[in-house]
């Protein structure tokens, strides 16, 4: 009788595991909070002017300078791979610190914004 019982839960529950992975398995990604999802539009020149002030003020001062060369004229960077950068650090030759416990998320995307616009202008 117990070993009908064992058997009984090791079937019910092969089962569940089969029809979990069947479906999926995960759920989808979070479209509205992840690093993809930029909450305005990055071209907007108020959030562009907010994230000039902030890097002036904080990664300017800290790392970059101010405008630095390597954002101006750079159009091949995505939004999302600067968000996460910014948020987790970045490695590299010089490494980045992660400022997502610094900024919220908003103001990181201000600072693509600014960033992104950077890549707008023309190399001197």
């Amino acid at each position: 009788m117990k070993s009908n019982l064992v058997r009984a839960g090791l079937l019910i529950s092969s089962v569940l595991l089969l029809a979990q992975a069947m479906a999926g398995g995960s759920p989808p990604p979070d479209t509205e909070s992840g690093p993809g999802f930029a909450p305005f539009d990055l071209s907007d020149p108020v959030r562009i002017d907010a994230g000039r002030k902030r890097f002036d003020s904080t990664c300017a001062a800290f790392c970059h300078g101010h405008a630095p060369p390597l954002f101006i004229g750079r159009k091949d960077l995505a939004p999302e791979h600067a968000f996460k950068t910014i948020t987790d650090g970045g490695g590299g030759a010089t490494p980045m610190p992660p400022w997502g416990d610094v900024f919220t998320r908003e103001e990181i995307w201000e600072l693509v914004a600014y960033i992104k616009h950077l890549g707008t202008l023309k190399p001197e």
